[in-house]
């Protein structure tokens, strides 16, 4: 008897084969790279706050949604059904959809920000066509994108309930203890998903999951290698210690002219990905303690450019300007 999720994603695939691409559009815009490029532009360019914000929050939901996702250990559509096409390949496990999971923490918290009707809507069908897509593509079952939506919602109203009072604690400390408080929170981010991969003690992936992934994807996958849970353990404590040490400098990027918005961005980007991808290479693609620990510092230094090294170098530029 075929599972009726299977039944729904195989009846969405072949009786509406034109959603494909917009549907991979709506993916992308929950990719990590997405909240790359997005993050930057309120943080450098439109509002330091809000970008402060979304970047912890970004951080701290990608790590929860890593170590549910190894507790859970639940297969992907595409892995166990040879009745739904894979329109992408994800080494990880299903159950929560990081998509659908960031889309409402994202989207939600620039919803409580914007306080407009309209862009509350606007936010809920944001949400609702990331974590949809992510059925419509095969990569997920109606279930894990349902979990993610209510994972999403209360981590956002626990970051939003516990944001001030934390953050006021937190700012009142001397910026070496903000860094190692920064430190701490990122190591425990990544050691919940450590200890979720513990818990599961002799428990290895079905050889079929395996088999199936490859056979309709053409990857591989490789659920036990907790890369991203060290990828967002990383980021947060590279841009968290990053943004203490810019407070504490008193040059938090000050907004510009749009010329002035849009050459920061572009330069900043631009070194953003010349660290991410350089530093990339020298990051082993196996399990291994060098492959966590350089990955670590890889994010750690991306997360501390953006936070820190780049509105100082917008600092430098603004001085060297009115100088002129």
């Amino acid at each position: 008897m075929t599972d009726p999720q299977i039944a729904f994603i195989q009846a969405l695939q072949t009786q509406a084969p034109w959603l494909e691409i917009p549907m991979q559009f709506f993916s992308f815009l929950g990719q990590p790279e997405f909240y790359l490029l997005v993050i930057p532009i309120f943080y450098w360019c439109w509002d330091p706050r809000l970008g402060l914000r979304l970047g912890l929050l970004m951080g701290i939901s990608g790590g929860l949604n890593e170590a549910l996702k190894v507790a859970f250990h639940l297969p992907r559509p595409y892995w166990v059904s040879p009745e739904v096409r894979a329109f992408g390949s994800y080494p990880s496990f299903g159950l929560p959809s990081a998509h659908a999971q960031g889309a409402v923490a994202l989207w939600g918290l620039l919803a409580f920000d914007a306080r407009r009707a309209w862009f509350w809507v606007f936010a809920a069908v944001m949400a609702f066509l990331i974590g949809g897509s992510r059925v419509v593509l095969g990569v997920h079952f109606p279930a894990d994108v349902i979990a993610g939506w209510v994972v999403g919602a209360a981590v956002l109203l626990g970051f939003l309930a516990l944001e001030e009072p934390v953050g006021r604690r937190v700012a009142a400390l001397p910026l070496s203890r903000q860094v190692l408080v920064a430190f701490a929170g990122s190591l425990a981010l990544a050691l919940a998903s450590f200890a979720a991969l513990a818990a599961l003690g002799n428990w290895e992936v079905p050889a079929f999951w395996t088999a199936g992934a490859l056979e309709r994807s053409g990857e591989p996958i490789r659920p036990l290698f907790l890369r991203d849970a060290v990828t967002a353990s990383g980021l947060l404590f590279g841009f968290a210690a990053g943004a203490a040490a810019e407070r504490h400098r008193g040059s938090m990027c000050a907004v510009e002219r749009g010329s002035v918005r849009l050459l920061r961005y572009i330069f900043g980007i631009a070194v953003t990905g010349a660290i991410w991808y350089g530093l990339g290479l020298f990051v082993p693609q196996d399990p291994a303690a060098a492959a966590y620990i350089l990955q670590y510092l890889r994010a750690a230094v991306a997360g501390a450019w953006v936070s820190f090294g780049a509105p100082a170098v917008f600092a430098c530029a603004n001085t060297l300007r009115g100088g002129a």
